[in-house]
């Protein structure tokens, strides 16, 4: 069969370099049209990822017959409005994570596309990659014996330049702070391997003055399988930390959720190491398995929007004390906060 087309809402650097060139090199996909704000840039856009088509709207993009499926890849404050154009054109859409601001507009959006029926499915690149399906499988084979505790923990360097020049630290558009962007792939992850969450509790604080967001999160949960967990993420750390510890009866296991080490498994006084490495386009694994569902019509290594919910609804319950409720426009009571720590 011939291609399917995508269309990509925003398209800046890190899309044209990192994920950009995965809609071309996956089997029956290929990239079609271009949107960004400014006409030229999105031009030069569709030129190097070799797009036919290029626009300064959605709604052209959209207009476009041409264009089967649609790549939102924009920061989470636009995803309710472009999310509701694609579900009103009938374009299947692939959203960037975050899936929105929150669990209330992430919830608007799934049942849109729900009652349409069309499909809508979340970045959430970790559940199709090889390491984390052979993680899954040593889980599901009780090689390790039955979950019963889990430990994450995530330090990130600080960068100043970020904080002050880029939309990440802005709630109205970014939805929360670094945690809010970092943490979807790392909660959705553990929710695919450990089940949904029965209970959750966090805490998070902010310790620098130039911005209003959390910037420390701690959380700890119990899932419906009955594993109990902490997950830790420090944004202002003075070194970079990813590390995941599974504990099971028969033994445990570790390994990163965003970097490329190696899965080890100790039992008794013996440890396997198993490298299975990430693909260079780190969603390209993703991107197939969305062409091929559409194609065959079967979940396959997808995330559905159904599936992402867990994940905000977790994030909000962790938020909640924090931003004093996240059910609302929280980003425009910013004196509301509960900045405690300050």
């Amino acid at each position: 069969m011939g291609d399917i087309k995508w269309g990509i809402i925003g398209c800046g650097k890190s899309i044209e370099t990192r994920n950009g060139p995965a809609f071309n090199s996956v089997k029956n996909s290929s990239i079609q049209a271009i949107m960004r704000r400014d006409i030229e840039k999105a031009k030069q856009s569709a030129e190097r990822l070799g797009a036919k088509k290029w626009y300064d709207n959605v709604d052209d993009l959209l207009n476009d017959n041409n264009v089967d499926i649609v790549y939102i890849a924009t920061p989470p404050g636009l995803h309710l409005e472009q999310a509701t154009k694609c579900c009103k054109f009938k374009k299947p859409t692939y959203i960037e994570k975050p899936f929105a601001r929150n669990y209330a507009e992430a919830l608007k959006i799934t049942n849109m596309f729900k009652e349409t029926g069309i499909p809508l499915y979340v970045a959430h690149d970790k559940r199709a990659l090889p390491k984390f399906i052979k993680i899954k499988e040593i889980i599901d084979n009780n090689t390790i014996g039955k979950i019963c505790e889990v430990d994450f923990k995530l330090n990130r360097k600080y960068n100043p330049k970020e904080a002050l020049n880029t939309w990440l630290y802005n709630t109205e558009i970014s939805g929360g702070g670094k945690f809010y962007e970092v943490a979807p792939l790392a909660i959705d992850i553990m929710v695919y391997l450990f089940g949904n969450f029965t209970d959750v509790k966090g805490i998070a604080t902010n310790n620098r003055d130039e911005y209003k967001v959390e910037d420390v999160v701690t959380m700890i949960f119990k899932t419906d399988k009955g594993v109990i967990g902490t997950a830790n993420f420090n944004s202002i750390a003075f070194d970079k930390k990813d590390t995941m510890i599974v504990h099971g009866t028969k033994g445990k296991m570790e390994f990163s959720i965003y970097g490329d080490s190696h899965i080890t498994v100790t039992k008794g006084d013996k440890t396997k190491s198993i490298d299975i490495k990430n693909p260079e386009m780190i969603q390209e694994n993703m991107i197939e398995n969305v062409i091929q569902s559409l194609i065959t019509g079967k979940r396959l290594y997808t995330c559905f929007a159904e599936d992402a919910l867990e994940t905000y609804r977790i994030i909000d319950k962790v938020l909640d004390d924090y931003y004093d409720g996240r059910e609302d426009s929280f980003w425009r009571r910013t004196n509301t906060w509960n900045r405690k720590n300050k």
